[in-house]
């Protein structure tokens, strides 16, 4: 599960580098720089909240942006990337995953932080930013994390990541400049079970509940998929904060390939 802070005391199994999902969960896309002479529309660049970009739902695409996460070693995953040097690993399909820039391990709560990364992406290409989201799998090793009796693990799921996401307290997001209305209003969950597999080196510093198999899971998020842009530059800069006191801000200096 990312990140750690539920109502079942599951903090206690894992890292408190693992809260660096929490902070990203309230991120705020703030105003940025245009790279353009004229600020797009906002409602424009991004696909539409109930839209199906590429004919997948969008809390499909949450789960593949986290499945694309949790799959990479710690030395080289692209959340924990604080410059972009490893945001093309695994890329391919027609959307280019934006993770969150996670804090790095042994980092203090609540997290202030002000971080960026610089990263070239294909031409013709949607962007799905994970906004922040939260994994939460099944099994755990804490033996009273499971059902109780009559409750799906489904159900289970999505009521122990429910405190989580509820704790964002602002969203704003900016493309160019541009501000995406409701931002809050993009928040997905997981329609049924889906199965993910955690890196082992990822036990330690962003989920103690990995166990390098398939599990079963959920995710519960916010994500927004962006239209693909026209060659050039682009900077997305995210800000925000959570109820648990972190204050965040991320900028993305983007290149669109020709």
């Amino acid at each position: 599960m990312r990140p750690t802070f539920t109502l079942r005391l599951r903090a206690a199994l894992r890292s408190a580098a693992a809260l660096s999902m929490i902070s990203a969960l309230a991120l705020t896309f703030g105003p940025a720089a245009s790279a353009s002479a004229h600020t797009p529309d906002p409602r424009s660049v991004v696909f539409a909240r109930d839209a199906q970009p590429y004919g997948l739902p969008m809390a499909t695409w949450g789960q593949l942006i986290s499945q694309w996460i949790y799959a990479q070693p710690f030395d080289m995953n692209p959340a924990y990337d604080q410059t972009g040097a490893d945001c093309a690993i695994d890329q391919h399909g027609p959307a280019w995953f934006i993770p969150p820039i996670f804090a790095p391990p042994g980092t203090h709560h609540p997290i202030i932080q002000n971080a960026s990364r610089t990263c070239t992406v294909p031409a013709h290409r949607g962007m799905l930013l994970d906004i922040g989201s939260i994994v939460d799998e099944f099994p755990c090793p804490d033996p009273t994390f499971t059902p109780p009796p009559g409750e799906s693990l489904y159900d289970f799921l999505i009521a122990d990541a429910k405190p989580v996401m509820d704790s964002v307290n602002e969203l704003d997001v900016s493309v160019d400049g541009a501000a995406v209305p409701d931002v809050l209003s993009y928040r997905y969950h997981s329609a049924q079970l889906f199965e993910i597999k955690g890196d082992l080196s990822l036990q330690a510093v962003l989920d103690g509940c990995i166990t390098g198999t398939f599990q079963p899971a959920i995710i519960d998020g916010f994500f927004l998929m962006v239209k693909p842009l026209q060659p050039g530059v682009h900077t997305i800069v995210v800000h925000g904060t959570n109820t648990i006191g972190d204050d965040r801000t991320y900028t993305y200096h983007l290149t669109v390939a020709r």
